[in-house]
Order: C-alpha cells, then structure tokens, then sequence
C-alpha cells in the first residue's frame, strides 16, 4: 500500500531551478516531488491524510551529490589503523597504533591502515619497513598514505609479496629501494600496491556490507543523498556490486548509489553505464592515469618544485589509455579517468578525442576526476570537447600550503583547481571530497570553492573563486548531470525524486566565511528522514 504523502512546510527552500527559485513548502508522494511552491498550493496537491512537517524557518536545498569518493573502502578504513596527522602527530604514535592492533590480533593476521601523510607528521619523511617490523614483528602490515597512491609495507608484508633486493617495478609504478637495493617498504601506484595487495585476504562478504552501513551513517549526516563510488571493485572485486545489491535492497544503504566499475573489471562486466534504478545503478567506468600531487606520483608537464627533474608516474600510457577507452566506449561505457597533473589531463584529453572522432557520440558526458592542475589551453580543449570535471576543490585548504611549499611552488598552485576558469566556459563541473582521502562534507567544499582558504588562512588563487550558488550547483544539479542524473535530481521541482537536506543556516545569506559551520538538520531521501540531528542526539 502507498505511503501517505509528505508535506514540508515553513522553510526557505532553494529550489536551484531558474525558473522558480524560491518556494516554501514542497510534498513528496510515493518518492518524488509533486509539489513546490506556497503552502497553499503544496497543501491542495496533497492527500488528505498527508503527514506535515513543520521545519521551523529552516533552509532546504536539494540533497547533495558526491561525485567523487570511495564509499565502500571508506567504510572498511574505519575498522583499520587510523594513520592520519591529526590525531598523530609522529611516526612513534603511528607504531603505537600499530603494535595495538599486532597485540589485538592473531600472529600473521594481516594489519592494514589509513591516513598516512608524510608532510604532516613532525617526521616529514615516508615511513620504512625499519619502523614497522619492531612493533608488529609477526603480522605483515600495509599502511596506506592519505592520497590512497602509496603505501609502505613490513619486512613480513615484503616477504610474503617475494619483494627482495633488486625488486622490480611494474608498469605504472614504482617499488622504492634503499642504496643498497633492497626494498624500504614504500610503493608506488596501483601495478607496485597489487604486487603487496593481492596478498591480502580477500575482504569477507559480511564485512562489506557492515563496511557499507557505517559509510552510510556518516554521509547521511552531512548532507549526501546520492553519492558516486569511484572505483567499486578496488575493494573485493565484482563482490563490491553484491554487496552494494544486498545492502541496498535490505535499507542498509539508504542512500542513492552511483557506481564506477573498475577498469580492471571491464571484461567481466555484463552491464553499462545507466544500467540499474533510482537507488543503485552503473556509472562510468573508471580509469586512472597518474597519481597524487601530495604523493608526487601525479604527472606533471614541468618537475616538482621540491624534486627538480621529477615529473611524477603516468600509471596508464596513452596507448593503454586509447585502447580501454575504445573497448569501453563501444559498449556503451560513460567514461571517468582520474587525472591530476597537467601531462596526464594532456594525455586522457587526447586519448579522449581519438575515441570520439572514431566514434562520435553527441552526448557523452566523459569526466576528468580531480582535474587539478588544468590549465587554460586544457579548458578550452574540454569545452570544445564535451568534457567535464569533477573537481577536488577541497584540496585548497587541506593541500594548499604544501602545494605552495613543496610540491608546485608559488605560481602553480594558485590556480589549482580552476573553477572560475571553468564556470566562465560554461564548463560542466561539480565538487567532490573523494573520502577517505578528505572528510566527507560538502558544505566544507563549498566553503573552500567559495573562499579558497588554506589550513593556515591564506588565500590561494582568489581570482578562481566562485559565488556560493555556483559552489551548491556543483554539489547538486550540476554534479547529477555528470552521471545522467539530472532529470531525477539536483533541483526540488515537481517530477524529481523527494530528496533533500535541511539546514540550520541559509548559505546564500551567511557571510561566506561561515559557510563550512552551517549544521545539517535533516536529511531526507524520497520523502523520508535518513538522518535528523535531533534523533541523533537522542
């Protein structure tokens, strides 16, 4: 039997539609919106048994889309060692966290862990295998840096990897050795991680959907109604999609899921893009052409600030690139591709129009994740192109120190992440976290899209700055277009799905600074609450 509508009123509702940008109240029936507009009329549209719900004054805005994350690992990085700065602030608090885990658990159970980041521990340097074997003398260990594109390993994790002196790097990566040529521990990209990984039991079914239940509970307070896993399959292979069908048919999951198959896992796909229903279905397949600019492994067309003659990994080649893009696209495949440094976003590009001048298709909608380091002439190239960007914006603040420090040094990483660039080419683009990487919250990205504020309080690239509409945009409907989503999300018009967030502050009228403080109240998703800050407290 039908549920009663739902109907929502006094509120400032921020429809983001054009057309009728402000409302009051809204109804939902059966999952979607019937109804936006006075409470008059959103009354009259409702059934007479309607539940109403009185929001106070509050601000609604549609619910937010996270293009770009990792849902599932990040679920799963919660139950491992937390090797983030902060809460530690040396390698020693590292080891500490290490040896308890070695003491918790059985001798060679692997211990995995997060968050690492050598630029912000008192050490800044990479851990060692040397600092690993001492307090966990008998459990391989892998940690992984806080980009997700390095790890470092024990001597036990080496040894069951057959890694030893002179170990060989795979295509795309990179395992460090010591002067000696013996391995550090430390690894590079994909191909080098998998050679220590594939080690590693495979994660249990059950531990992907409880892994999928507590991701579940932190997006849905800060926000995230729908949200894109980019890269399902990174954690247990095609088992990820199960485990995402079970969990969302059981509620586990009560948000809306767009997944990015791995492009590992092409071949043994029988679905495409779009494949699937308003809760679950198959986004673009994801590829990944360089590294991590934290992580020195993004390519760079110029060297590192505080590496001359470095210019980072291209972990797939253009030729790698054009051939899985080709197969893809020929299937039907929306296409993805992780790409940082300006040499890689010049590689994907080109490889990006060879697939389509072979096979043109109007309305492709192909994605650059991340897209920091694009430059002008890169643009104006994805503008003619079609191409689109899911922007890591976020980075300003939690990178942008360093970026000016280390990494890129003055001049270019003021214009990292360009949106002002993009929004004034009418360049498609929404904002991303990509959690675990940084912590999921939007609000937080539309803080530093809009202020371009770094950890220390300066202010990186003011003139890439944009308005606060155009920062919500890119976390609503602007981000639903990226995945095809736009005629069932991104604004609170009749005919899209009930899905929405209540705010205790209205970020179109707070000054600017403020906007990363504003709390979520109430997150609604077809109609129904999936999260509200009262109950929560309860």
């Amino acid at each position: 039997m039908a549920s009663p509508d739902s109907v929502f009123v006094n509120a400032t509702i921020h429809t983001l539609d054009t057309t009728r940008p402000r409302a009051s109240a809204l109804a939902v029936r059966d999952g979607r919106l019937i109804a936006v507009g006075d409470v008059d009329d959103v009354r009259r549209a409702a059934g007479r048994d309607a539940r109403v719900v009185d929001l106070g004054g509050r601000t609604v805005v549609p619910g937010f889309v996270e293009s770009h994350c990792h849902f599932l690992y990040y679920g799963l990085t919660l139950d491992q060692v937390d090797a983030r700065t902060p809460p530690n602030t040396s390698i020693t608090d590292i080891q500490a966290r290490v040896k308890e885990f070695a003491r918790r658990l059985p001798p060679g159970t692997w211990i995995q862990g997060w968050g690492y980041d050598d630029t912000l521990v008192a050490d800044m340097r990479h851990l060692t295998r040397q600092d690993l074997d001492p307090v966990a003398p008998d459990h391989p260990v892998y940690l992984r840096h806080i980009s997700g594109h390095l790890g470092y390993a024990n001597s036990a994790a080496l040894q069951i990897a057959g890694l030893g002196r002179h170990a060989k790097s795979e295509s795309g990566g990179h395992v460090v050795l010591d002067r000696a040529g013996d391995p550090t521990g430390e690894v590079h990209e994909r191909p080098a991680q998998e050679l220590i990984t594939r080690h590693i039991p495979k994660v249990a079914y059950d531990d992907l959907r409880e892994a999928a239940r507590r991701a579940t509970d932190v997006f849905a307070r800060v926000g995230v109604t729908s949200f894109h896993d980019a890269g399902v399959g990174f954690s247990a292979g095609v088992d990820d999609f199960h485990a995402y069908q079970d969990a969302v048919a059981s509620g586990d999951v009560p948000l809306r899921a767009t997944l990015f198959p791995h492009y590992v896992l092409a071949d043994r796909l029988t679905f495409h893009s779009g494949f699937g229903n308003d809760y679950l279905r198959v986004g673009p397949l994801k590829h990944i052409a360089d590294g991590s600019i934290q992580g020195h492994t993004a390519a760079l067309c110029d060297a590192y600030a505080d590496r001359p003659g470095q210019t980072g990994l291209h972990v797939m080649n253009h030729g790698q690139l054009v051939d899985s893009y080709r197969a893809a696209h020929a299937r039907g495949f929306q296409l993805a591709t992780h790409g940082n440094g300006d040499a890689a976003i010049d590689s994907i590009l080109e490889a990006y129009e060879t697939v389509l001048r072979e096979k043109p298709r109007a309305d492709h909608r192909f994605r650059i994740e991340h897209c920091q380091m694009a430059t002008e002439a890169q643009l104006d190239r994805m503008q003619r192109l079609g191409v689109m960007a899911s922007f890591f914006a976020v980075h300003t603040y939690y990178w942008g120190d360093r970026h000016q420090r280390l990494f890129l040094g003055p001049g270019r990483a003021q214009r990292i992440d360009p949106l002002a660039s993009a929004l004034g080419r009418q360049i498609h683009f929404a904002l991303h976290s990509d959690c675990p990487v940084t912590p999921v919250n939007p609000l937080m990205s539309v803080w530093s899209a809009v202020n371009r504020i770094t950890r220390e309080g300066k202010v990186l690239g003011p003139e890439q700055r944009i308005l606060v509409r155009d920062a919500l945009r890119a976390f609503t409907i602007d981000a639903a277009y990226l995945a095809f989503e736009d005629r069932d999300k991104g604004t609170l018009v009749p005919g899209k799905l009930g899905d929405f967030v209540v705010l205790d502050r209205d970020p179109l009228a707070v000054e600017p600074e403020t906007i990363r403080d504003i709390q979520v109240l109430r997150t609604v998703v077809g109609g129904r609450d999936v999260f509200e800050a009262d109950a929560a407290a309860r």
